[in-house]
């Protein structure tokens, strides 16, 4: 089975239709609609290969300016582009980020492949938009909560579940009305594509790689 080969299904219920969870904005990212994530000190094991689902809130819950979250999302595709990471999915909430991606190999220690840490692809988001936020505002200062949370995604059933939920978020949220777009949720299908009609359609390609435990 191909990857999310279902998320058109799971991510785009009919539009009006009853939504069997909310996310709260407010509430801290390992509590949203029931996901749980792993509130660590970054680094941990690591899997090669591994996939993660990875949420980190803004200082104090401070919310972004629609041009603050531009300088986020450009963050995080940059780290995809920049061969740190396979993005799946990026999407730039008000007061949180969600991220789902696949770390890859930044070279070898005597033939050995050596992976980008969650710590070296995250410090390099959190520090380079905290620097260019900070400007924007004339401020000094965290823009960001030290912690992140990280979930270790183990089947593609997983992958799948967690894709779908990230993308959902603006609209189960609340933040998004149900016929608005959002613009910052960023797919793969979404970049190659070109602009789709709506974010929320464009969320619903399937993506089209196998899942590698």
């Amino acid at each position: 089975m191909n990857l999310l080969s279902h998320a058109n299904a799971r991510i785009c219920p009919p539009l009006g239709s009853a939504r069997a969870s909310r996310a709260v904005s407010g509430a801290s990212p390992e509590t949203f609609s029931g996901e749980r994530y792993s509130k660590r000190q970054l680094p941990h094991f690591e899997r090669p290969w591994g996939k993660y689902a990875v949420a980190f809130s803004t200082h104090e819950r401070r919310k972004l300016t629609p041009s603050e979250r531009d300088i986020v999302l450009r963050s995080a595709v940059h780290s995809h582009e920049g061969q740190q990471c396979e993005l799946y999915v990026a999407c730039v909430m008000p007061d949180h980020v969600h991220l789902l991606f696949e770390p890859q190999i930044k070279g070898d220690d005597d033939g050995k492949a050596v992976f980008w840490s969650l710590s070296e692809i995250l410090h390099g988001i959190k520090s380079s938009t905290a620097h260019h936020i900070n400007r924007a505002r004339g401020k000094r200062g965290p823009v960001w909560e030290k912690e992140s949370f990280d979930r270790l995604i183990r089947s593609e059933t997983d992958l799948q579940e967690k894709f779908a939920y990230i993308c959902r978020n603006p609209w189960d949220s609340n933040v998004a009305g149900q016929n608005e777009d959002y613009p910052w949720l960023w797919t793969q299908e979404m970049s190659s594509a070109g602009a789709p009609k709506t974010a929320r359609e464009g969320a619903c390609a399937p993506h089209k790689k196998s899942f590698r435990a």
